[in-house]
């Protein structure tokens, strides 16, 4: 027998849902909350193995309360149950603890087999979300590649104008560096244990930019990481 929390705000919906969960004999008892105000207060019962939230509340965000259920109730399972199809939206509510999602619309086949799969550890996804969700990560992905690529430029040009200030300024350099000047910067800041957020910061670069210097370092300096690169600009005297 289980208990089952219900977070959802439409009075019509909430009661169908719950007509659903009290029609199945493995279900124990059934909390009905209509806001998060009432989920604040019915989260803290025990044993409580379920818990099916909207996303879309009139007073608060149903992710969040998500990860206050998961908080609270590590052993319990939380899943969206919403009509909502911002790929978005229900990635923040699978990241903050949810293991699944499913239609409001379901049918009652449909959301105990959803139900079924989370108790045995799984993760329900109802079939009609599938598609929105596959065009939401394809369009991280492109947007992700995008920024990649930018960065990849953005350093080329950077090592080319320095490479070429270098000439100019510098016709027989004391040390043989292979590194450029901004490549160098990056390295000098990594030595002293800044993370790549930290290193885009202090030198006034794009956070994607540094990964694409680290790459170049590492190729450059023949070193497959951080502590490698650093020892080896140390060897060569450049560090």
């Amino acid at each position: 027998m289980i208990r089952v929390l219900l977070l959802e705000d439409n009075r019509t919906l909430n009661k169908r849902i719950v007509d659903i969960l009290n029609g199945w004999d493995f279900v124990e008892t059934v909390y009905s909350a209509l806001s998060v105000s009432e989920f604040d207060r019915m989260v803290d019962r025990d044993n409580i193995d379920i818990f099916l939230s909207d996303l879309g509340l009139p007073d608060g965000c149903g992710a969040d309360c998500i990860q206050t259920f998961c908080d609270k109730h590590p052993n319990g399972r939380a899943i969206i149950i919403s009509s909502n199809t911002d790929g978005g939206r229900i990635l923040e509510g699978i990241q903050k603890g949810a293991i699944g999602y499913i239609f409001k619309n379901d049918t009652s086949f449909e959301i105990i087999a959803a139900i079924k799969i989370a108790l045995r550890g799984e993760s329900p996804i109802s079939p009609a979300i599938a598609h929105f969700m596959i065009k939401h990560l394809m369009a991280l992905s492109e947007a992700e590649a995008e920024a990649e690529a930018e960065a990849e430029a953005e350093a080329e040009a950077e090592a080319e104008a320095e490479a070429a200030h270098t000439v100019e300024t510098q016709a027989t350099p004391l040390v043989e560096n292979p590194l450029t000047p901004r490549e160098h910067e990056v390295l000098v800041a990594i030595s002293k244990g800044l993370t790549y957020v930290e290193t885009a910061s202090v030198l006034g670069m794009s956070k994607n930019t540094v990964p694409v210097h680290i790459r170049n370092i590492f190729v450059k300096l023949q070193a497959s990481n951080r502590s490698e690169a650093v020892y080896e600009a140390q060897v060569m005297g450049i560090l």
